[in-house]
C-alpha cells in the first residue's frame, strides 16, 4: 500500500514508545480489537476501542485492508529512528524492557516481510506486550491436567482434553504452543514475532469486513438507529467512513486504485505467491511449520478479502460495476479455474478451506454481475434508446468490448461448477440483451417502413404549405425520439450493437444461451450448488450480526433464483434451492433465537414482496398441496417465522385458513365421477358422489371404498366428522394434472388447510405410523412436518407479543391458530391433546435402525411444540409432563434417558436431548414468571384481561416434580457428555453451556432473594427441591468427582480455545460453554459459603485447578470477566472458615502465578473494561484482605515472599519485572482520580484502603507516593462540594450515592494515613489535611436521606397490589455481591418477571410499581453510601482528634460533631433497622469525642453548648429509665446517660475552684451566660426529677424483679450524674424542687431499701450494691436540703438496721480484708455520711451520730490503731502498710469527733444536753501521735504507702501536682494531704 503512511500516526493507534513500555498504554492488537467488536455491548464505555477506530491512521488501514503495510522506505526509516530515540526512550538499563532488542527485531522484521519500520515497531511491541500471555499460556495442557487427572481418577479428563481442539477446528491458528528453545533467544522471538505479524494482517481484514457489513446494515435496513444496539451507532460511523473511501477512490475521483482494483490486485498475488512460498527463515526446523502457518494465512487473508468485496459489492446497489473492475475480477476467476481445482500447497489446508474459496468465488462472482441491476439497466436502455457510450465509464453490460471478454470467459468456464451460479446469470443477461436488441432492431424496421410511406405521400402532395410541413416533420421528430431514442434511421442503438458483436450460436450451431443455461442447470446442477452454498458455506459462516451475513448472501442467491424462474420449470431441485435459501442450515432454535429485529433483506421478506417468485414457486406448491404435502408444508414453515403483527398479517395465514383448491389422487378403483368442459385442451372431471377428504389414496370413503387395514379403517371411519368439511360434494368439478392411473386431479373446493392438518393428526395419533408407510399422508415425516408448521405459528405469534409489548395480541393469535387446527376434531379433543398423544406413542415405539432418525425427528418436533405451547398454554403443559412416559415421574425410568441412551448416542446427534434442555429452561423461566400471578385471586386477575390468568390452576407438587425430574436426569447428562459420542462437538458444548445457565439459574432465583433460610417458604419454592438437588451433588463433602471432572473438562477446553477469524457457531458455543461454567462455579462457590457450610470437594479441587483457571483467564478475552470473578468468590469463601485459607500462591505455583500477575496488571487494558477493571481490583483487595499472605505480598511487592528474602541485598533483582508492583499501579491510576469511572474508582481506592489497613508498612509507600495524598484529598473536598449542591434534591443521578461512596473510601485512607504520620511524630500532615475536610465535617454526620414516605407507601400498597407476596421477597441476599444503584437492594430484573403481568407493575407513562422500586433501590443505595461516609468520618475524627485535641479550632470541630452526632439521633427518621446501628455509633462517637474535649480541659463555647443538646436527645429517645432498660436499646440508652454525664463536667470545670458558699452566691457575667445559667438550672433539675430520683427508683424495683437487666454501673452512672448535677451553679439553692424531686419518689428510702438486702444481691461475697446505695445516700446528703430530709425520715436508723451494717459492728474490716469492699462502705460511706448529716443538721443530730458511731467499737478500735506500726507475721501480711483510704478515714473520724466535741462544750449554747452526747470510743490522742511521727519519717511513710485499687495505682505512678513538698508522686501527695488535715483538726506538729 503505497500511501498507507499518507494518514497521520495518531496517540489511539500508536502511542510514544515510553508510554507503552511503562505500562500506560496497552497497544489494541486488532485480534483483540475483533473480539471487542464481536462482543460491543451498549452498557459498556466502549471508549479505548472508539478512539482507537475512529483514528485516521485506523480508518485508512481499515480501509485499505487487503494491502495494510506500505513498503519501506527513508520517510518511514527515519519516522522509525525519531520514535526510538533516547529522547523519547530511556536507554537500554532498565530491566523491564531492551530498546535495543526491538530496535533489533523491528528492522528483521521490517526487511524480512518487505513492510516499513513504523508497522514492524508496532508489531514487535505488540509482541514484548503480550509476552506474559504466551509465558503463561506456554507447555502443554496436557501436563497441567496430569496431576488434576491422576487426583481425580486419572485417564478420561485427560484424554478428553488432549484430542478437543483438533476434533473441532483441527490444527492451532499459532506457529506452535509448545517452544522447547529459550523463551527470550533471538528464534523463539522471531517466531512470535512472524505469529503477530500474520494475526495482525489476517484481523485487519476481519475487523474491516466486520465494520463495514455493521455499516451496509443500517444502509440497507431503512430503520432508525434506535432499534439496533445503541452502542454500534459509532461502529456505523466508522464503517460508513471506510466504505465512502472505498467509493470516492474511483479512476475519476482519485489517483489512487479503487479498493475493488486493489483487492482483486492482491488476491491474484496472493494466489501466485502460494506456490512460491514465503521466503522467511532459512531454518529447516522451523521452516516447515512456519511455511504452514504462512499458507494458511494467505488463504484466510483472500477469504476476507472476498468477504469484504462482497460487502463492497452489495454497498453499490444502485451502480453497475464497470468493464475495469469487472474484468480483472473475471479474468482472476479464469485463470484460477473459479477455485473449482485449485490446489493448495498443502494437503491439511485442501479440506477446511475448499468451500468458503468456491462458495465465495461463486457469490463474489454472481455479485459483480449483479443481476437484478444488470436487467433494470438493460430495460432502461432499452426505454431510452441508448446509442454508443463511454466505454470506459459505462457499465459493463453497455460496453460490447466488456460483454465479448465476459462472454468468453464464462462460456469457457461452463464446465466448472463454481462458475454455474454466474454462467446461468449471465445466460439470463444475455437473453434479456437479445430479447431487447431484436425488439428494437423489429421497432426500427417497422418505422423505416411507415418512414418510407411518408415520404412518397408527401413527394406527390403540394410543396406550398411549408408550415405544416415541417410541424409534421416535428411531431415525428418527437414520436421517434420518445420511441428510438434516435431520429437517424441509420443509427443503431447500443444493444444492437452489442447483440452483433456476440456470437449467439456455439460451435455446433446452438443456441449459445439455451446452452448455457442447460448445462449449468443440468451438467452443473446449479440449484444444488446453490443448496450447498445456502446450507454449508452462508448459515454456518454468516452467523454474526444475528446472522445478517448469512441473510445477506441467501439473498443474493434468491436474486438468481428470481431471475431464472419464469425460465426453469417448477421442479424439485428449484423448490429445494428455494427453501434453503430461504433457511440455510439454520436450526429451529436458532430462528427462535433470531432477533425480532425489522430485516428488509431477510429472504423470507423478500420472497413474499417478489410477485415473481410468489407467483412460479409459491402459487405452484399451494395449487399441488395436499398431493405435494412436504414441501408445501416446508415452504409454509420457511416463510411462517417472518414477523407480523397480527395472526392474519403472517404470511401463510391467509392462504392456510382459505385454500380453493385440492389437489388428491384418486383411490383406487374410485369411479364416481365423468368427464366435463370436453372441449377445453386440458381434462376435467366431474363427481357424481360425495369424496372424502380426509386421508389419502387408500383411506377415500364411499360407498364402494374398501379398507386393506381394518384397524386404520375403524380409526378413520369412527372419527366424528362435522357435514361437508372434509366431504368433496357431488358436482364439484376437477382439473387432471397427471394422467397416471389413478388420476391425479386438482379438485376446485375451499376449505382450511389448517382444519385439514388437525385431522391428519388425530388420524395420526391413533394410526400406527409405522404401518402407515404406503400411505404419504400418515407418513412420520408429514406428521413432523405439520407439527413444525404449527410449532412455526405459534412461535411467531409470541415473537410478535414481544414486539407489541403486550401479551394479549399475541395470545388471541395462539388461540385462532390451535382452534382453527382443532377446528375439524371431536368435541372431547382438541390439537394439543392429539399431538401430545402422538408424542407419547412415539416415545414408546420400537424402533428399527433404519426409522431411527424419522423417529427421533419426530419426538424433536413434538418437544418442539411443546416448548412453543408452552407460553400461553402452561396449565396444559405442566400437567402433561407430570404424567407423561417422558420424565416418568411415578414411574421405573423416563424415556428421556431411554431415547438418548439407546438412540441419539448411537447416532451421534442429539436435537432431542437439545430440545428437552430448551423445554428445561422455559419451564423454569414459566414457573418464575407466573409465580405471583398464579397465586392472585381470580377477581384481581380477569379484571384486566383473561391473558393474566395465564397457568393459573397448575399444581405447585406437580411443578416441583416436573422440574426436579428435569434436574435430576440433566445433571446426569452434564456429568457424562464428555464420554459420549459426538458427531459435532459443538453440540455437547451449546447442551453443557446451557445447562450450567440453567443450574446457575436455578440457584439464583432461590438463593438470591429473601434471606429466609428456607427456601421451600419463598415465591421461587417450585425450584426448591431442584436447588436442593444440585447443591446436594455439586457441594457434596465427599470426594466424588463424578460433578467436578465436566467442569475441569470444560475449563482445559477453554485453554484450548482456537484463535480464527472464520468463526462458525462450534467457536460461539465453545466460547460461551467456557463462560457459564465459569459462572455457575463462582456461584456455588459462593452459595456454598453463604449456606455457612464448610469447604466443598469442588472448592478443594478449583484451588488446586487454580494454574488452569489462570489460564482460562487468558485464553480468550470473554472469558477474563467471569475467570476473575471465580478468582474472588474462591478467596473470600475460603477466608469465611476458621480454618487456614488454601494458599492461592502455592496452587498457582510461582512461575505461573508470576505470569498471571503479569497479566493481571494489565488490568482492563487496552480496552478500558470497566466491569473487568473493577472485578480485576476486588479479587486484588480480596487478597489483601482474606488470609492469602503470601500472594498478597506477591501482589503488593511484585516479587513473591522467596525472591523478597533471597534478594534483599540486590534491590536491582527486585525491580525485575516488566511492570510496576500493582500497589503502584492504583496509587498512580488515583493521582487522575478525577478522570477515573465511578466505578472503577471505587474499586481501586477499596484496594488501597484495605491493603494499608491489613498491611502497615503500604503506608509508607503511600508516604513516599509524591501526589498520591495530595490528589485523593483534594479530590474529595472537590467531589464533595459537588454533593453538597444536590444533597437535598431527589436522587436519581448515579453520582448521588457513588460520590460519598468515593469519600467513605478516602476518609478510610486518610484515617489510615494520620496514624502512620502520628506514629512518625509528623505532626504536619494533620494540619494540612483539616481545611480539605469542609464537607466532611458538615455533611458527614447530618441523618441520610431516606424517603421514608417512598419506603413506606410503596411497602403498603406494594401488598395491597399484588397478592402472596411483599417487598421482602425480592429483598437481595449477599449470594452475588450487589453494586449501588437501581438494582441495589431490591432485584428489580426479578420483580420484572414476575410482576409484568399487571398493568400497574409499569404503569401509565412509565410511573408504575417498577418506578417506584427502581427509586427504593437508588434513595437506599444513598443511604448506605452516606452511612459508610459516617463510620469512616467517624474513623477519620477519632484519629484526628488525638494530635489536634489542644488545637482550638479543631476542638470547635471535635464540639460540632459531637452535637451533630445527638441532634441526628434526635431526629431521626430511618427505619429501625438502620437506625440502630446507626444511633449508635453516632453516639460512640459523641461519647469519644466528647472524652476527648475534657482530658484537655477545651473552654470553648461550643464544648458547654453540648449538654442542652444531650439533654433533648436523651429526653426525647426515652424519658424513662424503666421502659429504656426494658427495651432492646438498653446499650444504647445507657451510652446516651454517659454522654450526658460527660456533657455536664465543663459546667462542673467552671466551679472547680470556688468553694461551696461561692458556688451557691456567684453572679453570670453578661446576657448569654446569664440565659445559659438558667438552662443550665433547668436542665438539672429535670435530670435530677427524671434520671436520678425515678431513675434511682426504676433501677431499684427492676433489680429486684429481674436483675438480669441492671447492671452495678447503671447505679455508678446515676450516682454520678446527681454528684455532677449537684455542682451545677445556682442549683442547690432550688431547695424546693429538690425536696419534692427525691421526696416524691421516695429516693432515700429506696437508697436505705437496696441497702438492707444488699447481701443477698452480693456476687461471690462483694457486697457492691451496697456500697452502691451507701454512696447515692452520701452524695443526696451533700445538699443540706436533702440531709435534713433524710434524717428526718430516719435514714440512720434504717441503715444501721441493716445486715452490712451489723456485719461491720460485729468484725473490723480494714483496707486488706475481705470482701475489701466492706471497708469502703465503712470508710467512704457511713462515715462520710455522719459527717454530711451532722454537718447539715447540726446539734440535733449529734446525739444520734455519736450513739452510731459507738455502735462500731470493732472498727473504732482498729481505726485508732491505723497507723500504728507493728511487725510483720509473713511477707503476704498486710500489717504496717497505709493507704489513702486509711487516711481519709482518719481525717473523717477526726471531723466528725472534732464537731462533736464542740457541741459537747458549747453545751446549751448550741442546744445540745451534753450528757446525751455519748463519748466516741477512738484514741485522738494515739492518731495524732502516731501520725505526726509518720510526717516526720517522710521516707519511711514513702515506702509503706501502697495503692488499694487501679485509680491509686495510677496515682502512684503520676507526678505530683506540687514539687515543693518533697513527694514523689501524687498518690504520696493526696495520703500526706490527708494526714496533715488530721494534724490540722487534732493539732499538732506538720498540721495544715
Amino acid at each position: 500500500m503505497e500511501d498507507a503512511l499518507m494518514a497521520p500516526i495518531g496517540e489511539a493507534y500508536f502511542p510514544p514508545l515510553d508510554r507503552c513500555f511503562s505500562g500506560e498504554h496497552q497497544l489494541l492488537s486488532w485480534k483483540t480489537t475483533y473480539v471487542a467488536l464481536s462482543q460491543l455491548n451498549e452498557e459498556a464505555d466502549n471508549g479505548s476501542l472508539r478512539r482507537h477506530l475512529t483514528d485516521p491512521q485506523t480508518i485508512h488501514l481499515l480501509a485499505h485492508s487487503s494491502s495494510p503495510y506500505s513498503a519501506p522506505t527513508s520517510q518511514t526509516k527515519s519516522t522509525f529512528d525519531t520514535k526510538t530515540s533516547s529522547i523519547h526512550v530511556p536507554p537500554s538499563g532498565n530491566p523491564r524492557y531492551d530498546i535495543g532488542q526491538i530496535r533489533e527485531d523491528t528492522l528483521w522484521l521490517s526487511k524480512e516481510t518487505k513492510i516499513d519500520e513504523v508497522s514492524a515497531l508496532r508489531i514487535a511491541v505488540l509482541e514484548w506486550q503480550t509476552r506474559p500471555v504466551v509465558q503463561l499460556l506456554r507447555g502443554s495442557l496436557v501436563d497441567d491436567i496430569t496431576p488434576l487427572a491422576n487426583g481425580l481418577g486419572g485417564g478420561p479428563l485427560q484424554s478428553s482434553i488432549s484430542g478437543a481442539a483438533p476434533s473441532l477446528f483441527g490444527k492451532s491458528s499459532g506457529l506452535g504452543s509448545i517452544a522447547p528453545a529459550p523463551f527470550n533467544d533471538a528464534g523463539s522471538r522471531r517466531r512470535r514475532l512472524l505469529e503477530t505479524y500474520l494475526s495482525e494482517r489476517r484481523y485487519i481484514l476481519k475487523t474491516s469486513e466486520y465494520v463495514t457489513f455493521a455499516a451496509s446494515c443500517k444502509a440497507q435496513s431503512g430503520y432508525p438507529n434506535n432499534v439496533t444496539n445503541q452502542a454500534s451507532s459509532w461502529l456505523e460511523e466508522v464503517g460508513t467512513a471506510i466504505i465512502a473511501t472505498w467509493k470516492g477512490d474511483g479512476p475519476a475521483k482519485s489517483k489512487s486504485k479503487s479498493f475493488v482494483a486493489e483487492a482483486i490486485e492482491t488476491l491474484r498475488t496472493r494466489i501466485e505467491s502460494l506456490m512460491r512460498g514465503s521466503g522467511w527463515l532459512s531454518d529447516e526446523s522451523q521452516e516447515e511449520e512456519i511455511e504452514f502457518a504462512w499458507a494458511r494465512n494467505q488463504i484466510l487473508e483472500m477469504i476476507h478479502i472476498m468477504q469484504i468485496l462482497l460487502i463492497r459489492l452489495d454497498s453499490s446497489v444502485t451502480k453497475l460495476m464497470t468493464p475495469d473492475l469487472i474484468l480483472p475480477w473475471y479474468r482472476l476467476m479464469n485463470d484460477c479455474g473459479f477455485f473449482d481445482s485449485l490446489k493448495l500447497p498443502h494437503p491439511a489446508l485442501q479440506g477446511p478451506y475448499d468451500l468458503p474459496l468456491r462458495s465465495l468465488a461463486a457469490l463474489v462472482s454472481l455479485s459483480f454481475l449483479n443481476i437484478p441491476l444488470a436487467l433494470d439497466l438493460l430495460d432502461q436502455s432499452f426505454a431510452a434508446g441508448v446509442s454508443t457510450g463511454s466505454e470506459g465509464s459505462s457499465p459493463y453490460v453497455l460496453n460490447s468490448a466488456a460483454v465479448n471478454e465476459l462472454n468468453d470467459i464464462i462460456s469457457g468456464a461452463v464446465s466448472l461448477k463454481t462458475s454455474s451460479p454466474s454462467v446461468l446469470a449471465w445466460s439470463i443477461i444475455l437473453h434479456k440483451l437479445r430479447e431487447l436488441a431484436l425488439t428494437a432492431r423489429e421497432s426500427k424496421e417497422v418505422r423505416q417502413s411507415l418512414r418510407a410511406t411518408d415520404k412518397y405521400n408527401i413527394a406527390d402532395s403540394s410543396d406550398t404549405d411549408a408550415a405544416e410541413r415541417s410541424s409534421a416533420r416535428n411531431i415525428a421528430t418527437s414520436w421517434r425520439r420518445s420511441s428510438t431514442g434516435s431520429d437517424s434511421s441509420q443509427q443503431s442503438t447500443l444493444l444492437e450493437e452489442i447483440y452483433d458483436s456476440i456470437s449467439f450460436t456455439t460451435a455446433d450451431g446452438g443456441d449459445r444461451v439455451a446452452f448455457l443455461a442447460a448445462v449449468a442447470v443440468d451438467e452443473c446442477k446449479v440449484f444444488e450448488i446453490i443448496i450447498t452454498i445456502a446450507v454449508e458455506y452462508c448459515t454456518p459462516f454468516g452467523f454474526e450480526h444475528k446472522g445478517k451475513p448469512g441473510q445477506r448472501m441467501r439473498s443474493m442467491l434468491l436474486d438468481l433464483v428470481q431471475a431464472c424462474v419464469s425460465f426453469v420449470a417448477y421442479q424439485p431441485t428449484l423448490l429445494m434451492a428455494t427453501l434453503a435459501l430461504l433457511t440455510g442450515s439454520e436450526r429451529f432454535w436458532e430462528t427462535v433465537d433470531r432477533s425480532a429485529e425489522p430485516n428488509k433483506s431477510e429472504p423470507g421478506a423478500k420472497f413474499m414482496n417478489d410477485v415473481v417468485l410468489k407467483r412460479m414457486i409459491w402459487a405452484p406448491a399451494l395449487v399441488r398441496f395436499p398431493y405435494e404435502t412436504s414441501p408445501f408444508l416446508q415452504l409454509c414453515r420457511a416463510l411462517t417465522f417472518k414477523k407480523g403483527r397480527d395472526p392474519e398479517e403472517l404470511p401463510t395465514w391467509n392462504e392456510l385458513e382459505e385454500l380453493d383448491s385440492f389437489t388428491y389422487r384418486l383411490p383406487t378403483h374410485f369411479d364416481a365421477y365423468v368427464p366435463v368442459r370436453t372441449q377445453e385442451d386440458d381434462d376435467f372431471l366431474q363427481l357424481t358422489e360425495g369424496l372424502s377428504l380426509a386421508v389419502g389414496p387408500d383411506f377415500g370413503r364411499s360407498t364402494i371404498q374398501h379398507f386393506g387395514n381394518d384397524k386404520t379403517s375403524r380409526a378413520v371411519t369412527d372419527l366424528a366428522q362435522p357435514p361437508n368439511i372434509f366431504v368433496l360434494p357431488s358436482d364439484t368439478q376437477g382439473r387432471i394434472i397427471s394422467n397416471g392411473k389413478p388420476f391425479v386431479v386438482m379438485w376446485h373446493h375451499s376449505y382450511s388447510a389448517l382444519t385439514y392438518m388437525g385431522r391428519i393428526l388425530q388420524c395420526a395419533s391413533i394410526v400406527d405410523l409405522s404401518a402407515s408407510e404406503s400411505n404419504s399422508t400418515f407418513s412420520v415425516e408429514i406428521v413432523g412436518e405439520i407439527i413444525s408448521l404449527i410449532t412455526a405459528m405459534l412461535l411467531s405469534a409470541a415473537t410478535n407479543g414481544l414486539l407489541e409489548q403486550t401479551s394479549t395480541s399475541s395470545a388471541e393469535s395462539a388461540e385462532s391458530i390451535l382452534g382453527g387446527a382443532s377446528d375439524g376434531l371431536d368435541r372431547n379433543q382438541d390439537i394439543v391433546s392429539v399431538i401430545f398423544d402422538i408424542f407419547e406413542r412415539a416415545l414408546y415405539k420400537r424402533r428399527k435402525t433404519s426409522e431411527d432418525m424419522e423417529s427421533i425427528d419426530l419426538l424433536v418436533q413434538c418437544i418442539q411444540f411443546t416448548f412453543a405451547l408452552l407460553p400461553f398454554k402452561p396449565d396444559r403443559v405442566w400437567p402433561f409432563l407430570g404424567r407423561s412416559g417422558l420424565l416418568g415421574i411415578g414411574k421405573d425410568q423416563g424415556q428421556l434417558s431411554a431415547v438418548v441412551a439407546t438412540q441419539e448416542m448411537l447416532l451421534g446427534h442429539y436435537d432431542f436431548l437439545l430440545g428437552c434442555t430448551r423445554l428445561f429452561e422455559a419451564l423454569i423461566e414459566d414457573a418464575i414468571t407466573h409465580v405471583v400471578s398464579r397465586n392472585a385471586p381470580a377477581k384481581a386477575v380477569t379484571r384486566f384481561g383473561a391473558t393474566m390468568s395465564l397457568g393459573a390452576g397448575v399444581s405447585r407438587v406437580t411443578m416441583e416434580k416436573v422440574l426436579e425430574s428435569l434436574t435430576r436426569t440433566m445433571i446426569e447428562v452434564f456429568e457424562s457428555t464428555m464420554n459420549w459420542k459426538f458427531v459435532q462437538q459443538w453440540e455437547r458444548m451449546e447442551i453443557n453451556s446451557r445447562l450450567c445457565s440453567i443450574f446457575q439459574r436455578i440457584l439464583n432465583y432461590c438463593f438470591d432473594t429473601n434471606d429466609n433460610p428456607k427456601i421451600s417458604q419463598k415465591l421461587t419454592s417450585p425450584l426448591a427441591p431442584a436447588a436442593k438437588y444440585i447443591i446436594s451433588v455439586f457441594l457434596s463433602k465427599s470426594n466424588a468427582e463424578v460433578a467436578v471432572l465436566p467442569l475441569l473438562h470444560t475449563f482445559g477446553e477453554g485453554i484450548a480455545t482456537p484463535s480464527t477469524t472464520l468463526p462458525t457457531r462450534g467457536l460461539q458455543y465453545w466460547t460461551s460453554q467456557v463462560r457459564e461454567a465459569l459462572k455457575f462455579t463462582s456461584t456455588l462457590i459462593r452459595l456454598n459459603k453463604l449456606l455457612l457450610q464448610p469447604p466443598s470437594h469442588l472448592e478443594d479441587q478449583m484451588f488446586k485447578s487454580a494454574s488452569v483457571l489462570a489460564k482460562v483467564y487468558t485464553a480468550h478475552e470473554s472469558y477474563r470477566l467471569p475467570a476473575v470473578e471465580l478468582f474472588d468468590s474462591l478467596v473470600r469463601s475460603a477466608a469465611a472458615t476458621s480454618q487456614q485459607p488454601p494458599s492461592l500462591l502455592g496452587h498457582l505455583g510461582q512461575e505461573t502465578a508470576s505470569h498471571f500477575l503479569e497479566v493481571l496488571s494489565m488490568l482492563d487494558q487496552p480496552l478500558n473494561d470497566d466491569a473487568l477493571s473493577s472485578a480485576i481490583w476486588k479479587l486484588l483487595s480480596a487478597v489483601v484482605s482474606k488470609r492469602q499472605q503470601w500472594f498478597a505480598i506477591f501482589v503488593l511487592t511484585g516479587n513473591t515472599p522467596r525472591e523478597s528474602f533471597k534478594d534483599k541485598r540486590n534491590p536491582a533483582a527486585l525491580n525485575s519485572r516488566r511492570s510496576e508492583p500493582i500497589l503502584n499501579t492504583a496509587l498512580d491510576g488515583l493521582c487522575n482520580i478525577e478522570k477515573l469511572e465511578s466505578r472503577k474508582t471505587l474499586s481501586m481506592l477499596e484496594f488501597v484502603a484495605l491493603a494499608a489497613d491489613f498491611w502497615p508498612w503500604v503506608l509508607t509507600t503511600i508516604a513516599q507516593h509524591s501526589h498520591f495524598m495530595k490528589a485523593v484529598s483534594e479530590f474529595g473536598a472537590h467531589i464533595g462540594s459537588m454533593t453538597a449542591t444536590t444533597r437535598s434534591k431527589a436522587y436519581r443521578l448515579s453520582s448521588d450515592y457513588n460520590s460519598p461512596q468515593i469519600l467513605s473510601f478516602v476518609a478510610d485512607i486518610l484515617t489510615m494515613y494520620s496514624n502512620y504520620k502520628q506514629q512518625m511524630n509528623d505532626q504536619k500532615f494533620h494540619k494540612w489535611i483539616v481545611p480539605h475536610l469542609t464537607y466532611l465535617i458538615k455533611n458527614a454526620i447530618s441523618p441520610p436521606s431516606y424517603s421514608a414516605s417512598l419506603h413506606a407507601n410503596l411497602n403498603r400498597n406494594f401488598k395491597s397490589q399484588f397478592f402472596g407476596c411483599s417487598l421482602e421477597d425480592f429483598k437481595k441476599t449477599p449470594l452475588n455481591r450487589t453494586q449501588l444503584g437501581e438494582s441495589f437492594f431490591y432485584d428489580l430484573e426479578l420483580a420484572n418477571k414476575m410482576l409484568a403481568y399487571d398493568p400497574a407493575w409499569v404503569g401509565k407513562k412509565d410511573e408504575g410499581f417498577a418506578e417506584e422500586v427502581r427509586r427504593a433501590n437508588v434513595d437506599l443505595s444513598v443511604v448506605e453510601a452516606q452511612v459508610n461516609l459516617f463510620h469512616s468520618w467517624k474513623s477519620l475524627l477519632v484519629e484526628l482528634s488525638g494530635p489536634l485535641a489542644t488545637e482550638p479550632k479543631f476542638q470547635k470541630i471535635m464540639a460540632v460533631a459531637v452535637t451533630d452526632c445527638l441532634k441526628a439521633n434526635a431526629e431521626n427518621q430511618l427505619p429501625e433497622v438502620i437506625f440502630e446501628r446507626l444511633a449508635q455509633s453516632r453516639a460512640d462517637l459523641a461519647f469519644t469525642l466528647l472524652q476527648r474535649l475534657l482530658e484537655v480541659k477545651s473552654t470553648e463555647v461550643e464544648v458547654k453548648g453540648i449538654l442542652s443538646v444531650a439533654w433533648n436527645t436523651l429526653r426525647g429517645h426515652e424519658p424513662n429509665l424503666a421502659s429504656a432498660l426494658n427495651g432492646e436499646d438498653a446499650d444504647y440508652y445507657r451510652l446516651l446517660l454517659k454522654i450526658f454525664y460527660l456533657a455536664l463536667q465543663p459546667h462542673i470545670l467552671d466551679a472547680g475552684s470556688a468553694s461551696p458558699a461561692d458556688l451557691n452566691t456567684s453572679k453570670a457575667k453578661g446576657s448569654t451566660a446569664r440565659s445559659q445559667s438558667r438552662s443550665n438550672v433547668q436542665v438539672g433539675l429535670e435530670v435530677l426529677s427524671t434520671i436520678v430520683a425515678q431513675g434511682f427508683r426504676s433501677l431499684t424495683i427492676i433489680l429486684h424483679d429481674s436483675p438480669m437487666l441492671v447492671h452495678p454501673s447503671d447505679f455508678s452512672l446515676i450516682t454520678a450524674i446527681l454528684r455532677s448535677v449537684l455542682h451545677v451553679p445556682s442549683l442547690s439553692r432550688n431547695t424546693a424542687h429538690l425536696i419534692s424531686a427525691f421526696s416524691d419518689s421516695q429516693t432515700g428510702r429506696c437508697a436505705s431499701t437496696l441497702l438492707s438486702w444488699a447481701d443477698q444481691l452480693a456476687t461471690n461475697g462483694d457486697p457492691i450494691y451496697g456500697e452502691l446505695s451507701i454512696l447515692f445516700l452520701l452524695e443526696m446528703s451533700s445538699v443540706p436540703a436533702l440531709a435534713e430530709s433524710l434524717a428526718v425520715e430516719g435514714v440512720m436508723s434504717q441503715i444501721l438496721s441493716t445486715n452490712l451494717i451489723r456485719l461491720l459492728q460485729s468484725r473490723a474490716f480494714g483496707p486488706f480484708d475481705q470482701p475489701a469492699r466492706m471497708y469502703g462502705i465503712w470508710s467512704r460511706g457511713v462515715l462520710p455520711l455522719l459527717l454530711n448529716l451532722l454537718h447539715a443538721v447540726g446539734p440535733p443530730v449529734a446525739p444520734e451520730v455519736s450513739a452510731a458511731l459507738n455502735q462500731f467499737p470493732i472498727q473504732l478500735a482498729r481505726a485508732s490503731n491505723t497507723f500504728t506500726s507493728s511487725p510483720r507475721t509473713s511477707a503476704k501480711d498486710p500489717t504496717g502498710y497505709i493507704t489513702l483510704g486509711m487516711a481519709s478515714e482518719a481525717l473523717t473520724l477526726s471531723l466528725i469527733f472534732t464537731i462533736l466535741q464542740t457541741f459537747r462544750e458549747a453545751g446549751a449554747s448550741a442546744a445540745v444536753n451534753p450528757n446525751e452526747l455519748e463519748e466516741v470510743n477512738w484514741d485522738r490522742g494515739q492518731v495524732k501521735e502516731e501520725v505526726e511521727g509518720w510526717l516526720q519519717r517522710r521516707g519511711a511513710l514513702r515506702e509503706k504507702i501502697v495503692p488499694s485499687d487501679e485509680k491509686e495505682g495510677r496515682w502512684s505512678k503520676q507526678k505530683p501536682v506540687s514539687g515543693a513538698a518533697g513527694n514523689e508522686n501524687r498518690l504520696e501527695e493526696k495520703v500526706v494531704e490527708e494526714m496533715q488535715g488530721v494534724l490540722g483538726i487534732l493539732g499538732g506538729n506538720g498540721g495544715e
